[in-house]
């Protein structure tokens, strides 16, 4: 009779480079600086100016800035208004809902499927 070959070095060796491999790549992304996040002043063509350290302010289009002003001037106009606490009424616990099994204006189906019939499972001894 054939001895079946075993994997056990191999998938031990395997197991142990992937053990090592995630701590060393733990500690490598741990241990990294960040380098800051930076934004490129690029010409038309495509190539690289130099870096823009310039104000962070967003450009908006006339269309965006009247959206803007608009929600101002609603924000204030809903500032000013005062909400009355609200009193809470003791409300009746729900009543749970029930579903009928059949829609509304409809019977029954009259067609059912036919019941299988099933037999009970005989056990046969077996003799040796």
């Amino acid at each position: 009779m054939k001895k079946k070959p075993t994997y056990k070095t191999p998938v031990s060796i395997c197991a142990i480079a992937l053990v090592v491999g995630a701590i060393i790549l733990a500690i490598l992304m741990e241990t990294r600086q960040m380098a800051p996040p930076r934004k490129y002043e690029v010409d038309m063509s495509g190539e690289v100016i130099g870096i823009d350290n310039g104000p962070k302010t967003p450009v908006f289009t006339k269309e965006e800035i009247e959206e803007k002003e608009v929600k101002e001037e609603k924000q204030q106009e809903e500032k000013p208004k005062e909400v009355a606490p609200k009193v809470e009424e003791p409300t009746e616990p729900e009543q749970p809902v029930i579903v009928p099994d059949v829609p509304e204006g409809q019977a029954e189906p009259s067609v059912k499927a036919p019941m299988p019939e099933i037999k009970k499972p005989t056990i046969d001894k077996i003799e040796y």
